[in-house]
């Protein structure tokens, strides 16, 4: 008897530390760049994760790696919703309007769990 139920308190550990988190990250660019203690972002696979984007200049905002791209425009929030499956670290790159290059402004690092 206590052997099953020292069993199943480890194994109500073990599914607890699996489940998912939902990850909620408010991020501003400011002049195309974050600021330096915002631009690496750490989450866990399979986190459900939203970026709120906020901009004072219009870009467009791509996330490699989970190829979601938005545009953005200074006074309007934009959300990045995705689950974190891929692991790795992922470049977030701007384009601004009109010009062709692209500029890393942060990094999506998806820790295994």
């Amino acid at each position: 008897m206590i052997r099953t139920l020292a069993l199943t308190v480890a194994l109500l550990l073990v599914a607890t530390a699996l489940v998912a988190e939902s990850t909620r990250i408010e991020l501003t660019l400011t002049g195309g760049e974050l600021p330096r203690d915002t631009r690496v972002i750490r989450v866990r696979q399979g986190d459900d994760v939203t970026v709120r984007w906020t901009t004072d200049r219009p870009l467009t905002i791509h996330l490699h790696g989970y190829d979601i791209e938005r545009a953005l425009t200074p006074g309007t929030p934009v959300e990045m919703r995705f689950t974190a499956r891929a692991t790795g670290r992922f470049a977030i790159e701007t384009h601004a309007h009109g010009a062709k290059k692209e500029q890393t402004v942060g990094y999506l690092e998806v820790h295994p769990r």
